[in-house]
C-alpha cells in the first residue's frame, strides 16, 4: 500500500525558458521538511526533463507513487498498518485496504424519458424503494459463477448510488496482481478504478457522499495546504460538509455469498467501512 503522511508542492528553483515555473509534488513519512526538500528536488529534475524531452520523447514520466491526499486515520492489525483513511481531493473520504479487495461496479444510468427527467426536475422523481434492493441478474449469475469455480470463494455485495460495491471476505489480495485484476475485470470494475488500485497498490472504497450529490459544493482549496488559511478555509468547509452528510448513506447491504468465513483482515476493514458506509437512511450518495 502506497501512503505518505507528509505532502508538500514547491515551484522549480529553475525556470523554464519560457519563463513559467514548473510544480511537483513531495512527500514523505519522516517529516513536512523531508517532504519539502523532495518536493523541490523533483521540481529541478522535472525542469531537466522537459530540457532533454526533445532528445528523448520517453523522458518525461514522473507519475506521482501515490495520491496527494490527506491522511486521518490509520487501522492496524498485529502492529501492521492494513488500511488507512484519506480524504480526497473533492472532500469525500475514502478508506485504501492494502490487501482486502473491493470493486466498484457502476451500471449505465437509466433513460428517464421526457417525463421521467420533468419528474426529476420538479423533484417527483421516484424513490429507492425500502428495504434489500433486488440484485442485477447479470451480476448475480457473475457472482455464482465465482462461488462454483472456487468452493473457498465469498463474496458481500452493497447497493450504491450509481451500482454495486462487492468486497472479497475469504482471502486477501495483492492490489498488484494478474489474480487481482482478472477478479475485477470479472466483477465488471471500472478500467479507471483497476488502473488506480494498479497505481496506488491497494483498493480504494468511499467512505462518504460525493459533495455535489448532497448539494454541496467542492472545496474551497486543496491538500496540502499553502498558507494557514487555506488549512481554516478547508476546515470549515468540512465541518458544513460533514453536517450535510449525516442524512445520507453510501450503500446498502445487499448480501452475502459462498464461502461464510471471513479474513481477520477482512473483517476488521469491513466494521469500519460499514460503521461509516451503511447508515439508517435510504437515500444513497
Amino acid at each position: 500500500m502506497r501512503y505518505y503522511r507528509y505532502w508538500a508542492k514547491a515551484n522549480s528553483t529553475r525556470l523554464r525558458p519560457n519563463n513559467y515555473p514548473v510544480r511537483a509534488w513531495g512527500y514523505s513519512n519522516e517529516s513536512q521538511a523531508d517532504a519539502e526538500h523532495l518536493a523541490l528536488q523533483r521540481a529541478d529534475m522535472k525542469i531537466s526533463e522537459l530540457q532533454q524531452r526533445s532528445a528523448d520523447p520517453e523522458a518525461y514520466g514522473y507519475g506521482l507513487e501515490a495520491l496527494p491526499e490527506q491522511l486521518i486515520e490509520e487501522l492496524s492489525l498485529n502492529d501492521q498498518v492494513i488500511a488507512i483513511i484519506t480524504r480526497n481531493n473533492y472532500g469525500s473520504l475514502v478508506l485504501n485496504a492494502g490487501n482486502v479487495l473491493f470493486a466498484d461496479i457502476d451500471l449505465p444510468e437509466p433513460t428517464l424519458g421526457f417525463w421521467g427527467s420533468m419528474k426529476t426536475m420538479f423533484g417527483n422523481a421516484p424513490k429507492e424503494p425500502v428495504g434489500t434492493p433486488a440484485i442485477n441478474p447479470t451480476l448475480l449469475e457473475k457472482i455464482q459463477n465465482l462461488c462454483s469455480d472456487n468452493p473457498d470463494f465469498g463474496l458481500r455485495l452493497y447497493k450504491t448510488k450509481a451500482g454495486y460495491r462487492a468486497a472479497i471476505t475469504h482471502t486477501l489480495f495483492d492490489p498488484d496482481s494478474k489474480e487481482a485484476n482478472q477478479l475485477l475485470e470479472r466483477l465488471g470494475s471500472d478500467k479507471l478504478y483497476v488502473k488506480l488500485c494498479e497505481r496506488q497498490s491497494c483498493f480504494r472504497a468511499r467512505l462518504t457522499p460525493k459533495p455535489w450529490r448532497i448539494q454541496m459544493s467542492s472545496p474551497p482549496t486543496r491538500f496540502p495546504f499553502q498558507t494557514p488559511n487555506h488549512q481554516q478555509w478547508f476546515e470549515e468547509w468540512v465541518a458544513k460538509y460533514e453536517k450535510a452528510s449525516k442524512d445520507y448513506s453510501i450503500c446498502t447491504p445487499v448480501g452475502e455469498f459462498g464461502n461464510p468465513r471471513i479474513a481477520d483482515n477482512v473483517e476488521l476493514v469491513l466494521k469500519v467501512h460499514d460503521l461509516y458506509c451503511c447508515g439508517g437512511s435510504t437515500q444513497l450518495a
